[in-house]
């Protein structure tokens, strides 16, 4: 680090600066650093927004609202669920594609003092059930889509959200109407519980991800102090004396003269979209542009007219940008920032992205539901340079560092699986003790499932120790779609595993072997899963024979040989 670098830090970090951190140790005894003049939770976070009431927050197809409008009408849901019996620690669902009512519900249920559910939009009914049991949700919230097929929920309170036919439930706007638009100011602690979003891991059913205030505002300050840090190196490139320039700078966002704008693009049930894009807009007074569904060329289009000048999404998505055929009609010259997150971008994607859009810096950031997305970030002239890297640590309160299967700390470029330390790391899995004792040591360690190695400082993911395909940011557990693939009263053996992909980062592939005299096609075995995965979970290519499936000596399926394969299939058929 550049001794500049190291001076706008300290000074950013001050005792008497919002970054300021020390060493805290939580009820369980771990020791973090962390941020001690920022606000300790959501509600007092949201206020931030009235820094700049009338500034558009965000804009939806033709409609369009300012910061103040949202926060009204936030503090009506907000009463409108108290006044329904809601108390602090009741979890109330949300299960809907991105659109204002889904900010509205999510800043309400994290306001009052209850913990907000998120539940993935694609999933099907089934998988929509095993959420809101697990979870034990009192009210879902959702679009009419969403809340098909959970009849048998009669004990819970559904609200709809735009609905398009006649229904007897009861709908978002009447159910918040009469109340009144100033929030009542619960007691609230950094420490309470706030949200549970769900993740699929290596284990079959996915997991409720629990998370307090305090971690999820550590990640949004990590991230506020990288960019305002950024701007400072930025600002005081030429000059030599920069120390009283940076005693005074402000946070982004606060102040700042011309609003900025983001294409939000990603859903809300993901903390790249929840923490990214929706939470850092309202610390930077953002104008948030929102996509209920991912379309490039709708997306051009949106680039331009509303001058937008940051994208964060899935790397999928910058690239579907980048190659559009109707990219050059477009004024994209407001577009500066191309942030990617959920899913590694091909090292050759960079420079191709920083040619592409001669203006705009391509970045990158590495984290987990489990860490709220806090981890690495790669940015600027050190992601042209290291393009295979996922970035350094965030600082100055997360730590990633490499281990081996018994916890051992490795060195510079010894290869383990990488584990992360922050205040942002969740409390655990939801009523999953075993599950959360499995990913954290005593000292607060959160074992990440992937390989990789670190080398002067930049982390280097190299392969993945859980059973666990990415696809286009979307976490798919292999054993889950086994366990639906086995249910096919022909197949004997099944095993499940991702190929490279350019656009989508991994393909889902199936080998399957069936039971004597069986037969099945492929598309028998689609519609036989379509309703027990979401689509995007099921196998795109698929291979179905008699033939046994290749075993290590363990006995395992060698899920190593027949990647081998498929992919050499792959680039043969091409």
């Amino acid at each position: 680090m550049s001794d500049k670098y190291n001076e706008v830090l300290a000074n950013l970090t001050a005792p008497d600066q919002i970054f300021a951190f020390e060493e805290v140790q939580n009820s369980s005894g771990v020791t973090y650093r962390e941020f001690i003049n920022t606000p300790k939770n959501l509600a007092d976070f949201f206020k931030f927004g009235l820094s700049f009431p009338e500034w558009e927050f965000i804009v939806f197809n033709e409609e369009r609202y300012t910061y103040q409008q949202i926060i009204n009408k936030a503090a009506q849901t907000a009463n409108a669920l108290k006044n329904a019996g809601i108390k602090k620690g009741d979890r109330i669902a949300i299960c809907m594609a991105n659109n204002p009512e889904y900010i509205i519900s999510y800043m309400a249920i994290t306001s009052m003092g209850a913990v907000c559910v998120f539940l993935n939009s694609w999933w099907v009914p089934k998988e929509v059930s095993y959420g809101l049991e697990n979870s034990g949700a009192k009210i879902l919230i959702g679009d009419e889509k969403r809340l098909r097929g959970l009849e048998e929920f009669n004990d819970l309170t559904k609200i709809i959200v735009r609905p398009e036919n006649d229904t007897d439930l009861l709908e978002f706007n009447e159910f918040i109407s009469i109340e009144s638009e100033e929030f009542s100011n619960p007691d609230l602690d950094t420490n309470d519980h706030v949200t549970i979003f769900y993740t699929s891991g290596s284990t079959g059913f996915p997991k409720g991800v629990l998370s307090t205030h305090r971690n999820i505002l550590a990640t949004l300050f990590s991230w506020a102090l990288v960019t305002t840090l950024k701007r400072e190196l930025e600002t005081f490139e030429n000059i030599e004396d920069i120390s009283e320039k940076a005693e005074t700078s402000e946070i982004e966002g606060i102040n700042v003269p011309v609003q900025s704008s983001i294409l939000h693009c990603v859903p809300l049930f993901h903390v790249t979209g929840s923490h990214s894009g929706f939470l850092m807009s309202i610390l930077a007074g953002r104008k948030m542009v929102m996509m209920n569904k991912w379309d490039p060329g709708k997306a051009l289009q949106l680039i331009q007219d509303e001058k937008i000048g940051a994208i964060t999404g899935v790397p999928t998505q910058t690239w579907d940008l980048l190659t559009h055929p109707d990219k050059d009609k477009y004024d994209l010259s407001t577009l500066k920032e191309l942030s990617g997150g959920g899913a590694p971008r091909p090292p050759e994607h960079v420079q191709k992205l920083k040619d592409g859009f001669k203006d705009s810096e391509p970045s990158i950031g590495y984290g987990l539901t489990e860490t709220n997305a806090a981890g690495t970030l790669n940015l600027g002239i050190d992601y042209l340079a290291h393009p295979g890297s996922c970035g350094r640590a965030i600082p100055p309160i997360t730590d990633v560092a490499v281990i081996d299967e018994n916890w051992n700390f490795l060195g510079d470029e010894a290869e383990g699986e990488i584990v992360i330390k922050s205040p942002a790391n969740m409390v655990g899995y939801w009523k999953n003790k075993e599950a959360t004792d499995e990913v954290f040591n005593d000292d607060g360690w959160f074992k990440s499932g992937d390989l990789g190695y670190i080398k002067d400082g930049f982390v280097f993911i190299v392969d993945r120790v859980k059973d666990l395909v990415i696809r286009g940011g979307e976490n798919i557990s292999c054993i889950e779609v086994e366990t639906a693939i086995y249910l096919h009263p022909s197949v004997k053996e099944a095993a499940v595993f991702g190929i490279p992909e350019e656009r989508l980062g991994e393909t889902l592939c199936v080998d399957i072997c069936l039971k004597p005299s069986k037969d099945l096609e492929e598309d028998e075995l689609r519609e036989f899963l379509h309703d027990k995965l979401s689509v995007f979970k099921i196998p795109s290519i698929i291979r179905i024979s008699a033939q046994g499936l290749p075993r290590v000596a363990s006995g395992k399926f060698s899920k190593k040989q027949l990647r081998d394969e498929f992919i050499l299939i792959e680039e043969n058929e091409s």
